[in-house]
């Protein structure tokens, strides 16, 4: 997209868009409404996708920046194994991972929104088991870097969230910031914001970028805990 259109922040017209399609979730709805979701969303975040990329190949070379790729959410929902048979999505994100089938296990970036407000972060969609027991393992062994790491992403205003276990057994005597992560059955940072000026303008790169290399040190650590290039 070189030389294309410039990403200048999202619209009113994108969040209207997907508080319509929250209310109208069928296939008419959208039908009727297709072009808002092209003009105002669709393209809108192929934009930001392309304005992030340079930043994100400095992070990992190996990160799909394509904007016509896997780097931008679907509006589809795969409803084939799920009782919600709503067939769109009512938030959307971008996201730079690797193209790997294992994925879901390796840290990733993205940036999510809603009509209600947006998030972006750093983590891992679904970890496993195994994932998040090397990732445990390393900070153990590497306690100084990664506190150093966590405390970038925290100056950074990234919080730890994830799913916690319902009942788990955390060894003691180690600090509180590394508890949190042998509470959590997959983990990530993530900032929460509501809808603000910078959502509808040019700044919203900025800040994301900011805040994605902030938390490029913690990314760094979790790829190599599981022996990831």
């Amino acid at each position: 997209m070189t030389g294309g259109p410039r990403f200048d922040g999202f619209s009113r017209e994108a969040l209207a868009f997907l508080a319509g399609l929250a209310a109208n979730n069928e296939r008419g709805w959208f039908a009727e409404n297709k072009e808002d979701y092209q003009r105002f969303v669709r393209e809108p975040m192929r934009w930001l996708v392309a304005e992030l990329a340079p930043a994100m190949l400095s992070i990992d070379a190996g990160f799909d920046v394509d904007p016509r790729g896997i780097a931008v959410s679907r509006i589809h929902r795969d409803i084939r194994f799920s009782r919600d048979k709503s067939p769109y999505r009512a938030n959307q994100w971008i996201a730079f991972r690797h193209r790997d089938r294992d994925w879901p296990s390796r840290p990733a970036f993205f940036l999510e929104f809603r009509p209600d407000g947006y998030r972006y972060g750093m983590g891992y969609y679904a970890a496993t088991p195994a994932t998040m027991r090397a990732v445990r393992a390393r900070i153990g062994a590497r306690t100084a870097r990664f506190l150093d790491a966590l405390a970038s992403a925290h100056d950074a205003g990234f919080s730890l969230a994830g799913e916690p276990y319902r009942r788990v057994r955390v060894p003691e005597g180690i600090p509180a910031e590394v508890q949190q992560w042998h509470r959590l059955k997959s983990a990530y940072m993530v900032r929460n914001r509501p809808i603000d000026n910078t959502f509808f303008s040019r700044e919203l790169a900025g800040e994301v970028e900011r805040g994605f290399t902030a938390a490029a040190p913690l990314y760094a650590f979790l790829a190599e805990a599981a022996g990831q290039p």
